[in-house]
């Protein structure tokens, strides 16, 4: 049997050492994994089912297309629920029998494909197995947390704390003060058992209830601007607002970014983000804005983290924002890029529950506390179905409320077909909540039926509300026009012919994404949006 300490790749090649994908395998991980081969999809079930039976954990399944892999990776979808599944090729066999590929990925069969070695070593093949890998250990957590949490439970302050550490792409960790390991880093730290929550760093350094400054400023993020006049300032560090700052620091405009919550935005939150272009893959929206948010300070960007944004006015040719702190940020252009924020319920009952079993977003850091409980998704969008089946991997049950008939008028048909095919989520249409109770934390909701009006009260370990979304523009002053909704209005118009696309009725302040009345309000519509905008900005600053 497998080393139960190690996580096992299987892989199902009838070539056996002839295809070089064994050897390789072996040769690279065999130190942190246990290689598990069989000849035929028969024996590699069977072996799936004695590993699902005695608890072995299973990374990575490659079985061999010409041999009924797409079967057998589509059983594995119960047996590991958490384990990559990707089709195992020979050389073009991805365009011989591309129609067959597309069809397994279609079906949630298969995840990916991995072509076979043409060589050793083929640098090609390693890199889809460590990127696999990777995506494995994301769900299942990290080896070592650069952070490490101690709490008495699981407060809301501690799910503000583990969602910002999560949406910012670091490793961490959350023990129970009275666990072993918990009382360990105490002792370590050489803090009290009753003062919680504690935030350790991995250089020793204890913080007791830290704000989201003070840890960014642990971590080494930038909470303050520089001095001098920036040529342009980003408000908001989402797609949209990561994009323009790249783009504008990559051809030579002096940027600062402004992003008092988390970068990534609400796109951050996403667990898994499957038609991002160049991601066949998919990625997840906390590497995502990982990766952008390096790309960004590669270039150069000054990011100013923890500080929202409060206020913009005009000053001759420059224009200036205020922050929440009184800070004045001056520069030459403005881009809002401040995307939106869920609506809330607004039920009395339920909101002195947020945080502690309600959560407005995926809060993608709450799903491995969820082992074996029922939980619910509020919300009919990709966002919402993003999230369900994230959270299906945790979760006993995942139901989903939806208030119209359908998902197919509000959600991408690869989440809606995924959906249909993951066994442990259920869709209830023509369904709102109204209500819910818990003493410390959400015990249940009460569940509407908005035909007949009947009200269900069910047992609910977290309620997750993607419902709508509301822009952050109460800061802007009303020189910037707003549609009902507080939407950003851009463009030309009746009023002003004169005004170049994106730009706000106050020249010079540009608007991109999710802010900005009649935008796509996908990811990558508010990327190309924020690269398309700079452009603009050097027109607009060639003639001031």
């Amino acid at each position: 049997m497998p080393d139960t300490n190690k996580p096992v790749i299987l892989i199902v090649d009838p070539e056996g050492d002839a295809s070089g994908s064994v050897e390789q395998l072996v040769a690279r991980y065999s130190r942190d994994y246990t290689i598990a081969v069989d000849p035929d999809v028969v024996a590699a079930s069977q072996r799936m089912r004695t590993l699902s039976e005695t608890g072995n954990d299973v990374a990575l399944i490659l079985a061999d297309r010409a041999s009924s892999g797409a079967e057998l990776l589509d059983e594995a979808r119960t047996l590991h629920p958490y384990a990559r599944r990707g089709l195992l090729l020979n050389w073009n066999e991805s365009r011989m029998y591309r129609e067959e590929i597309a069809a397994a990925f279609a079906h949630r069969q298969a995840e990916c494909f991995v072509t076979k070695p043409s060589g050793a070593p083929d640098e090609r093949f390693h890199r889809s197995i460590t990127e696999l890998l990777d995506e494995w250990w994301r769900i299942r957590g990290p080896q070592s947390a650069g952070v490490r949490i101690v709490g008495a439970e699981r407060t809301a302050r501690v799910y503000e704390m583990c969602d910002l550490l999560q949406r910012h792409d670091v490793p961490f960790a959350f023990h129970a003060a009275d666990s072993e390991a918990g009382a360990a880093i105490l002792d370590i730290a050489g803090v009290s058992a009753g003062v919680t929550p504690v935030v350790v760093l991995q250089d020793g350094r204890a913080f007791v209830d830290p704000s989201n400054i003070e840890i960014a400023d642990a971590l080494g993020a930038r909470t303050r601007p520089g001095s001098g006049i920036y040529d342009l300032i980003v408000v908001g560090g989402g797609p949209a607002g990561l994009s323009a700052a790249v783009s504008a620091e990559s051809e030579g405009l002096r940027t600062a970014l402004i992003e008092p919550t988390a970068m990534g935005g609400q796109a951050g939150t996403s667990s898994m983000i499957r038609n991002y272009l160049g991601f066949p893959r998919g990625i997840s929206g906390a590497e995502l804005a990982a990766r952008a948010f390096e790309q960004a300070i590669l270039f150069g960007t000054e990011m100013i983290y923890g500080i929202a944004a409060s206020g913009l006015r005009v000053d001759g040719d420059l224009r200036i924002v205020q922050l929440a702190d009184g800070t004045d940020v001056p520069g030459r252009a403005v881009v809002i890029a401040t995307g939106v924020s869920y609506r809330t319920l607004g039920i009395p009952s339920l909101e002195p529950l947020n945080g502690v079993g309600l959560y407005y977003g995926a809060a993608i850091s709450e799903a491995p506390a969820l082992g074996g409980q029922d939980v619910f998704v509020v919300g009919g969008g990709n966002s919402a179905g993003q999230a369900a089946v994230y959270l299906a991997k945790f979760a006993f049950r995942v139901t989903m409320l939806v208030r119209s008939e359908t998902l197919a008028q509000s959600m991408s048909d690869y989440l809606v077909n995924e959906i249909d095919r993951t066994r442990n989520i259920d869709v209830k249409y023509r369904a709102e909540v109204v209500g819910g109770s818990g003493d410390s934390r959400l015990e249940t909701i009460d569940v509407r039926d908005r035909v007949s009006g009947a009200v269900d009260t069910v047992p609910a370990a977290a309620l997750f509300v993607l419902i709508g979304a509301e822009p952050f523009t109460q800061w802007l002053p009303p020189d910037v026009a707003r549609d009902d909704w507080g939407f950003v209005m851009t463009g030309p118009s009746e009023d002003n012919s004169s005004l170049l696309q994106f730009e706000s009725t106050v020249p010079g302040v540009f608007a991109v994404g999710d802010v900005r009345r009649d935008s796509m309000k996908r990811v990558a519509s508010a990327a190309g949006e924020g690269a398309v905008c700079v452009r603009l900005v050097h027109e607009y600053l060639a003639d001031h």
